[in-house]
């Protein structure tokens, strides 16, 4: 029978052990007496390695090779041949006594032992079972480094066995042929008492305490508080198996109890084969809705499903809904932009929301380390916008590297970790199980699996398929052999290989058929597969409980599915891999072959079908239609991946033109995550395989014009961006095309990436920016128009005409909504606020840079987000709202990481210095930690000093050092406070107070006039014209007045009771402007302002 079996991956301990002293031994003894002696050692070394059920693979020379786990599989099989290696050193040590005592000869008995995978089966030749594979070399080579007398194992089988043995330590020691050193263990012999084990984990029994949390949750949850709970453990550790308990309690019909109170339950499993964006989502939905996915009037059934639930207008939600569940004759969405993707979610919200109120919910998602992102990031916006809604969400995932990290929300969040119980709590799952088992073979099952519930279950229906156990005629279980006789599993891969190997060989195939297709596999395609012999060999699995019926909401993605994930990743291990690469080419075969118009939910498990199974250029079509379709619905993150999978593709079958396609797609998902300069990456790369192609063709245009908006507006850096867009100009030459005005807008962005850019440089580059802008609207291109008018009110903006600025950004604001251009939209924002912010309309822009702020929130945009929020900030700052400024400042954090906060900081300084609060202390501690720039350091000590009314010249000429102001609207808006500051504390600085005139006068800035003369009159009064500080006072109150600036007023009229006070017979009117001062002041929460004028006529 042997020479028929099949070859296939197994796990394996291989023992090598060879004779040390031999060749001295046989330059002594005739070779007939030699044969007679070495014969009767290895009789003796046989006999011990069949009696620990090891396969002799063969006698080579004066070595013994055995294997232990092929070609039957023990649930102990390294703990075996560690036995088998210690009763072969005390035979050997009897015969290496005589030899000694016969010869002389110092004769000694070498053991190395390793575990790990090997190819098994005919691997020489059919008729002749054997293994091969590098763990047989490395069991060889080590024999060869231990002494006599010695038994060396490497640290695999060290874990595997050091709770029930002894080892002394080696350390890492050279193996020929191995470029790293392998660290060995001495085994010293087998402890008298096991050691318990370290990494233990729970079962269910005990576990009512996490049942009672469950339960508060759901009892929340019930009262209209969303409640998230995620449980988290090991493999194995009941993570299913404690959320169904709970599930099974929560949906008990209790006595007297009203239907409408009964929980509706959503559930599914996630898989890491056919990772479909959302299926989380999709199929609980479908499965709700009674909607059937292949359904040509699913559209119809899904308005009449949502007018049931009682929305007003169905029929304006239906289409949204019906695209996301992708129901048949339904469009993709018009749409790419985050504006469509938020309005999918809140459909979705809005139905999960209403099937809650109608009976309270329990949404459960398993396997949660397998789900898809695009399903996480759902998760989340439910979980955090579903504050009031009866839900409970129950996860459950894996501890450790590649489970999701849970997301911040509104709702109530709960994590249950698994933890360890005690023996006793362990032997209890035991005891209820087989409650005739003798306490010694259970205190063994407890001491193994650890409190492991799936451990422990799977052990004891070991015991029953080994025929270990039995029923008797009266059906009362026994065992047939001595409890010390029977081994117990040292590992759970071990245990489920062995009842794997226990199976016929028919339900052998059909197991290791079903994992390659998945968690969840359908009859269907595992009979198209496979055959009808071996589908309906399914029934042989459930029945020995490996295999379950899927649960409603699961089936479209397969009838069945492993009753745990660790059977099917064994089962799947056990393939050798050429016969995984046919199986995956038969399984994609079978889903082309079967699911018709369903193939399209499957197109991640065929992409992954056909890659393992080396048909890259079918692997390539369905990742990149993988891609696509996540694209679509904003699956960004399976889009790349899959995008990826597909370019790697297309470029090993050389298919250009896909690959550069799929460059493009990578390049635009990574612009939308606001990745530019791994988007540019992606174009570089699509760049070289045009040009190898022509040079100078339309496609290499285009490509150069995305690359050169992403460079101007996105801040992706290339080295020679001049040249590149006049490679691209000189190549789509004068014709009006939207090349030439994509590259056009980017030639008008290239000032602002000069040294020191001249007006001239603007002037040329407005021009070129109204050119592109008359072509785009020529073309009626809505996209292009907003970036023409973003580079038409960048280049006003730089020439200092801040009202022209405004209007052109004014005008991007209905392009961008009609366009639902979330990065559009958010820069149309805060471009107009910036713009207002100069015109001196505090209220307005701070207005739009909470518009923008609010879409950044919402389409998660961090790096726009921060930049609408400073504006924000800034405009709270200088309006004199210092409360509202360090509102904005605690809200940093929603949008980027510390090194985005600094400039904030300093603001949020100069609020807390107002307000004299000990917030600045700890905005101050901030800004150090997170080392920020001289610059921005200079700027938070100048508004400290400058709101705080403290005289510092240090900050005055730190900032001027720093080289700040810089740019224009620096100049106009921080300027004019410089320049007041440096009057105050009579710092001479004549040729910067010019130049900040110059800018304030050219660009007609109100607010920057009235705080020259504010200045001006502050000079006055130290050259002791008090008459004309007041007079000029007084001019700077009446215009802070009109402008509504609050704060300046208030410290104009505190400099002007200074000056008045000083003139005679003005006392009472200096008394006066003081008072007012102190009450604007007061009103402002401006406490240093107010403890200033308090102080005044004490000062003065």
């Amino acid at each position: 029978m042997l020479e028929q079996q099949p070859q296939e991956r197994r796990l394996v301990t291989v023992l090598f052990a060879d004779f040390a002293g031999f060749t001295e031994l046989a330059d002594q003894m005739d070779p007939e007496e030699l044969q007679v002696l070495v014969s009767g050692i290895f009789e003796d070394l046989a006999e011990e390695a069949i009696r620990h059920d090891g396969t002799i693979e063969k006698f080579i020379g004066d070595a013994i090779f055995v294997v232990f786990g092929a070609p039957v599989a023990h649930e102990d099989d390294p703990q075996r041949a560690l036995r088998t290696a210690l009763a072969m050193q005390r035979v050997f040590a009897d015969h290496a006594a005589r030899v000694k005592k016969e010869r002389g000869v110092e004769f000694g008995l070498r053991i190395g032992i390793h575990t790990g995978m090997v190819v098994a089966g005919a691997v020489r030749s059919v008729a002749e079972y054997g293994v091969m594979g590098d763990t047989v070399n490395i069991a060889s080579r080590l024999q060869s480094v231990a002494g006599p007398a010695e038994i060396y194992v490497t640290q695999t089988t060290f874990r595997l066995t050091n709770r029930e043995f002894s080892f002394r330590e080696v350390g890492p020691i050279e193996l020929k042929g191995k470029d790293k050193p392998i660290l060995a263990y001495a085994l010293i012999g087998e402890r008298t008492d096991v050691r318990p084990s370290i990494e233990i984990a729970a079962p269910l029994v005990g576990r009512w305490m996490e049942l009672s949390r469950l339960d508060l949750a759901y009892q929340s949850a019930r009262l209209g508080r969303t409640e998230v709970v995620l449980i988290a453990g090991e493999p194995g550790i009941g993570k299913s198996r404690l959320a169904s308990e709970f599930i099974g309690l929560a949906t008990a019909a209790e006595e007297g109890s009203k239907a409408a109170d009964a929980p509706r339950v959503m559930r599914w499993t996630f898989s890491r084969v056919n990772q479909r964006s959302y299926a989380g989502f999709i199929e609980p939905i479908l499965v709700e809705l009674s909607v059937q996915p292949t359904d040509v009037d699913g559209v119809t059934r899904v308005g009449e499903k949502l007018q049931e639930l009682g929305f007003a207008n169905p029929l304006m939600i239906a289409p949204t809904l019906a695209q996301f569940l992708h129901l048949p004759g339904v469009s993709e969405p018009a749409s790419d932009s985050e504006e469509w993707k938020r309005a999918m979610y809140i459909v979705v919200y809005d139905v999960i929301a209403a099937l809650a109120r109608q009976h309270p919910l329990l949404y459960v998602l398993e396997d949660l380390h397998f789900a898809d992102a695009a399903s996480l990031d759902l998760l989340w916006f439910l979980a955090s916008r579903a504050s009031r809604v009866p839900i409970l969400f129950l996860l459950a995932q894996r501890l450790g590297p590649g489970s999701p990290e849970p997301k911040p929300s509104r709702t109530n969040f709960t994590q249950l970790v698994l933890e360890p119980l005690s023996d006793e709590e362990a032997a209890r799952i035991v005891e209820a199980t087989l409650d005739w088992i003798p306490d010694e073979l259970r205190d063994r099952i407890v001491a193994r699996a650890g409190g492991n519930p799936f451990f422990i279950e799977e052990s004891l229906r070991s015991l029953v398929e080994s025929g270990a156990a039995e029923k008797d005629a009266s059906g009362e279980w026994h065992l047939r052999e001595r409890p010390a006789a029977l081994e117990v599993p040292a590992t759970l891969h071990a245990v489920v290989a062995s009842r794997i190997d226990r199976l016929p060989p028919t339900a052998r195939e059909c197991i290791q058929l079903a994992a390659v297709i998945g968690q969840r596999f359908g009859d269907r395609v595992l009979r198209e597969a496979g055959g009808d012999r071996i589908a309906d060999a399914v029934d042989q699995l459930i029945a020995a409980d490996l295999v379950l019926e899927a649960v409603p909401g699961e089936r479209r993605e397969g009838r069945y599915r492993f009753k745990h994930a660790v059977v099917q990743e064994v089962a799947y291990n056990t393939l050798l891999v050429r016969r995984r690469i046919e199986l995956h080419r038969r399984v994609a075969a079978a889903y082309e072959a079967v699911l018709g118009e369903e193939l399209k939910e499957f197109y991640p498990a065929l992409a992954h079908h056909y890659l393992i199974g080396e048909v890259p250029e079918k692997a390539a079509e369905y990742s990149w239609k993988s891609a696509q379709r996540a694209t679509a619905i904003h699956a960004y993150i399976e889009a790349l991946r899959f995008a990826e999978q597909a370019l790697e593709l297309y470029e090993k079958i050389q298919r250009i033109d896909a690959a550069v396609e799929a460059l493009y797609l990578i390049a635009r998902v990574r612009r939308y995550r606001g990745e530019s300069d791994a988007a540019l990456s992606a174009y570089e790369r699509a760049l070289v395989l045009l040009e190898a192609r022509d040079p100078k063709s339309g496609e290499v245009a285009i490509l150069l014009a995305h690359m050169a908006e992403l460079c101007t507006r996105w801040d992706a850096k290339y080295p020679d961006l001049e040249g590149l867009i006049e490679r691209g100009l000189a190549i789509v030459g004068t014709a009006r095309s939207r090349e030439r005005v994509l590259l056009l807008a980017a030639k008008s962005f290239m000032p602002r990436r000069g040294p020191k850019s001249t007006d001239a440089d603007w002037e040329a580059s407005l021009a070129t920016a109204k050119e592109a802008l008359a072509i785009a609207e020529e073309l009626g291109l809505l996209r292009e128009r907003s970036l023409c008018l973003d580079a038409v009110g960048y280049a006003y903006r730089e020439l200092g005409n801040f009202r022209e600025a405004y209007l052109a950004n004014q005008r991007r604001l209905p392009i961008a909504r009609s366009l639902q251009d979330s990065d559009e939209l958010i820069d149309a924002h805060t471009m107009v606020a910036l713009a207002a912010l100069s015109l001196g309309d505090m209220s307005e822009a701070m207005e739009h840079a909470a518009s923008a702020r609010e879409v950044a929130i919402e389409t998660e945009k961090p790096r726009l987000g921060a930049h609408a929020l400073r504006t924000e900030a800034l405009a709270h700052l200088l309006a004199g709202d210092f409360p509202g400024t360090l509102a904005a400042a605690a809200r940093r954090e929603r949008f980027a990481s510390p090194t985005k906060w600094p400039s904030m900081l300093g603001i949020a300084i100069g609020a807390a210095a107002a307000m004299a609060s000990p917030e600045e202390k700890t905005y101050r501690d901030l800004l150090v930690e997170q080392e920020a720039s001289p610059s921005e350091i200079a700027l938070a000590d100048f508004f400290a000093a400058y709101y705080g009314l403290r005289e510092s010249e240090s900050a005055y000429h730190a900032l001027r050092s720093a080289g700040q102001p810089k740019a224009i609207i620096d100049h106009m808006l921080v300027g004019p406070l410089m320049v007041l500051a440096a009057a105050r504390w009579r710092v001479p600085d004549e040729a910067f107070e010019d130049r900040v005139a110059s800018i304030v006068e050219r660009t007609g800035h109100a607010r920057g006039r009235a705080l020259l003369t504010q200045a001006e009159a502050i000079r006055a009064y130290h050259a002791g014209e008090h008459i004309k500080s007041a007079k000029l006072l007084f001019d700077a109150v009446q215009a802070f007045a009109t402008l509504k600036l609050d704060y300046e007023r208030a410290v104009a009229l505190a400099d002007l009771a200074r000056a008045l006070h000083d003139v005679p017979g003005r006392e009472e009117q200096a008394q006066a402007q003081c008072d007012e001062a102190k009450a604007i002041a007061e009103r402002l929460s401006a406490t240093a302002l107010r403890v200033a004028a308090e102080n005044l006529t004490v000062r003065v």
